[in-house]
């Protein structure tokens, strides 16, 4: 079934992605956070493990994350709030697959001879991923200190928990496209510094990985 589905793996994985980013806009906040979103995260783990399935060494590292992914997943589902250690480890388990699947993106787009419909999902899929390891980068950063975060709606976390995942979601992407609107800051030293380098690696990516896409899409045109 994988080796059917590697065919296609650069379109599952962004389709998934794309529906953790945008779930919530058709789906209530509670609910999408709470049930909706891991099984998402879910979904693209699977998508994931699609993704690598050539590397036998990364497919059953994925596999294990993908596992605890679900075990954690139901363990939430039967306990109202999740102790810290879990979610440290909930954010690790996802930190370590997006940094290891953007890497794996990245170097198959490089590798890629042909620029087709294939490579370009790839690299809006990579983008992405970096977008959510800045994510979890932020969300490990606010579980560890507190408040280093503020603005925007972030004021109403202690009334609906689900806030601060949107909230630090949205401030993500937005750092990593360098809009920044300065409606959310980074207050603490180390929050600062984490926003620079998402900052940095979203103008790397643009500048190298897709210039170069854009350059063997050139040279595919002219042959």
């Amino acid at each position: 079934m994988f080796k059917k589905l590697y065919t296609y793996r650069f379109e599952l994985f962004c389709i998934t992605q794309v529906m953790i980013l945008f779930g919530s806009l058709i789906i209530p906040s509670a609910l999408f956070e709470n049930i909706i979103a891991p099984i998402l995260f879910q979904l693209n783990l699977l998508a994931g493990i699609i993704l690598i399935y050539k590397r036998k060494d990364l497919f059953w590292f994925f596999l294990v994350l993908l596992l605890a992914s679900g075990f954690i997943f139901a363990y939430a589902a039967l306990n109202e709030e999740l102790p810290k250690l879990v979610n440290y480890i909930r954010v690790g388990i996802y930190f370590a697959f997006y940094f290891v699947v953007t890497y794996e993106i990245i170097k198959q787009v490089w590798s890629s001879q042909q620029v087709n419909k294939t490579v370009i999902y790839g690299l809006i899929s990579g983008f992405i991923s970096l977008g959510l390891i800045g994510f979890f980068l932020f969300l490990s950063i606010e579980l560890a200190h507190p408040d280093s975060f503020q603005g925007g709606l972030l004021i109403s976390q202690n009334i609906h928990p689900e806030v601060i995942t949107e909230q630090l979601m949205y401030f993500s992407f937005i750092t990593l496209m360098t809009i920044g609107y300065g409606d959310i800051l980074p207050l603490t030293p180390l929050a600062q510094k984490a926003t620079i380098l998402i900052g940095l690696i979203g103008q790397f990516y643009l500048v190298i990985i897709t210039a170069v896409v854009v350059g063997k899409f050139i040279n595919q045109s002219k042959k």
